[in-house]
């Protein structure tokens, strides 16, 4: 629900009289201008839980730290040397809330280290799980994200809840992005590294579709620093944060492994875009998160004036934060964060 600052107060008692079990997060406002509400209750079945399961610290813009290398907190991640010449990592053990439970799906809200959460989610191989990561609010809270759990407040960690009915689908999609290239196959990867298309350099083929597509660049060949390009795989988009002219690779961002060998991908490009998509009621019951920007601040688009509010969608909870969502479908090996502006996910019952 969209509402002006002034009808905000309307809204206060309603945590007073849902005397349920409750959990959520502070997030975008869906208009930077307009306060937001969403609200999901979920049948008795639903089972709540909070994770302090720990993450991993924020790595370095365009490196990755490979098995071979000495690093200390990679080794960590596995239990025994076999594990690490496998590379098969520890799994945490899970929330105590999930134990002994066997769910069709999992929604959670996320401080931005969700990977222990992530590895203990492994047990449940065949659900899927969707987790927004919380807004920052160190100049709201004080708090680096504001996690809500009943009556308490956290600042790290995760909350949310495991659904025993499953998810009818679970759709992505990417407003704005514009495919300037040909499908290539990935023929060498290594990380979040991309090191060969076709057996082709990377940044060369990028930078043909640059120049085919016909976009503004100087002298020297160079576009501009705001520019935004993606990589494709048609469900998944991912940020090229680097590229190595002299090598030859890209740099995707790097909280994402490449995508395989052997996957088909595409060259993207964002243009700058006010809002993310419409807001609009579903068909069915349906819950969508979104990744914006300070560059996107609007997830939906405005109203023409106050007297369209308050914007009401019955059927849908709408959710956005600039630090993006964690998707994780069904049988998948590996989850998959989204923080390119305007992506967005839907999940409908």
């Amino acid at each position: 629900m969209l509402c002006p600052r002034q009808h905000a107060q309307r809204r206060s008692s309603l945590r007073s009289r849902l005397m349920l079990r409750r959990l959520g997060c502070l997030s975008a406002p869906l208009i930077s201008s307009y306060i937001s509400c969403s609200l999901a209750l979920f049948p008795p079945s639903a089972i709540p839980f909070r994770s302090t399961l720990p993450g991993c610290a924020a790595p370095q813009v365009g490196r990755w730290h490979s098995l071979r290398s000495k690093d200390t907190e990679q080794v960590k991640e596995y239990s025994s040397w076999a594990d690490v010449l496998t590379g098969t990592k520890t799994q945490e053990p899970l929330p105590s809330a999930l134990q002994n439970i066997q769910p069709a799906g999992v929604i959670y809200f996320t401080d931005s280290a969700p990977e222990g959460l992530l590895s203990s989610l492994k047990a449940f191989p065949n659900a899927s799980s969707l987790g927004l990561i919380a807004s920052s609010t160190p100049f709201i809270t004080g708090r680096p994200v504001t996690l809500f759990h009943n009556d308490v407040i956290y600042d790290s960690g995760a909350v949310g809840v495991a659904l025993m009915a499953p998810m009818n689908s679970v759709t992505t999609s990417f407003k704005g992005a514009v495919p300037i290239s040909i499908p290539m196959t990935i023929t060498q990867r290594e990380g979040n590294m991309i090191n060969a298309l076709d057996g082709d350099s990377p940044a060369k083929l990028l930078l043909a579709a640059i120049q085919q597509s016909g976009m503004d660049m100087d002298a020297g060949g160079s576009f501009k620093d705001d520019e935004k390009f993606l990589l494709g795989t048609g469900t998944r988009m991912y940020r090229i944060t680097a590229g190595d002219p002299s090598r030859g690779n890209l740099s995707l961002e790097p909280q994402n492994v490449a995508p395989p060998e052997g996957t088909s991908v595409q060259f993207f490009h964002v243009p700058k875009l006010k809002s993310a998509h419409k807001l609009e009621a579903h068909t069915k019951n349906g819950l969508e998160f979104s990744a914006c920007s300070e560059s996107l601040p609007d997830i939906v688009d405005e109203p023409e004036s106050d007297g369209d509010l308050p914007l009401r969608t019955e059927t849908s909870f709408i959710a956005g934060s600039e630090n993006g969502f964690v998707l994780r479908r069904g049988q998948e090996n590996d989850a998959w964060t989204c923080t390119v502006a305007g992506g967005s996910v839907l999940i409908e019952w």
